[in-house]
């Protein structure tokens, strides 16, 4: 009983589910890339503490971390945008799931979005170094978001992904 999984689309099932403002974690599994549903993702997450996106995405291995950084500005944006002023956005491990074909990896990125407090509480302590960044395992440090990140061929139109219909607001 510790997680519900609710299948569909969830630009809809958000909304129909009336479960904006009220979710711990997001699994965002649909391959090759999950960008159609980051919006809604995040406007799921609790309201007052925020919470997790497991993010999966087909990423060219030579750009894992470009990915990953993009990744983070990307939904940094989408917080943004949502009134979330305050929140961080941060990877904190990505796996990698399987090879996906010749040089491209099936990758999952754990991110937390959210408030300083539920930060605080999980335990993780990154002081004042960033809001937006990624954990750098081999390195033990935090590597912050640029101002700007170059947008990795993975990404949905910019590259052989070209898939801006899962960008496409849906009417329901």
């Amino acid at each position: 009983n510790r997680a519900t999984v609710i299948e569909g689309d969830s630009r809809v099932t958000t909304m129909r589910l009336d479960i904006i403002g009220k979710v711990d974690r997001v699994s965002l599994g649909l391959l090759p890339s999950s960008e159609g549903g980051w919006l809604a993702a995040v406007h799921s997450l609790n309201k007052e503490t925020g919470g997790w996106l497991h993010v999966h995405g087909n990423v060219p291995t030579a750009e894992r971390t470009k990915w990953a950084l993009w990744l983070c500005s990307q939904i940094a944006s989408l917080v943004r945008e949502s009134g979330h002023e305050g929140w961080h956005v941060l990877c904190t491990h990505i796996e990698k799931v399987k090879s996906f074909a010749p040089r491209v990896d099936h990758l999952v990125a754990d991110v937390f979005v959210g408030s300083q407090s539920l930060l605080n509480a999980v335990g993780c302590d990154i002081g004042n170094r960033c809001k937006t960044g990624i954990w750098q395992e081999d390195k033990r440090a935090w590597l912050c978001c640029p101002d700007r990140e170059d947008t990795p061929t993975c990404a949905l139109g910019a590259g052989v992904l070209d898939q801006r219909w899962m960008m496409a607001n849906t009417e329901h």
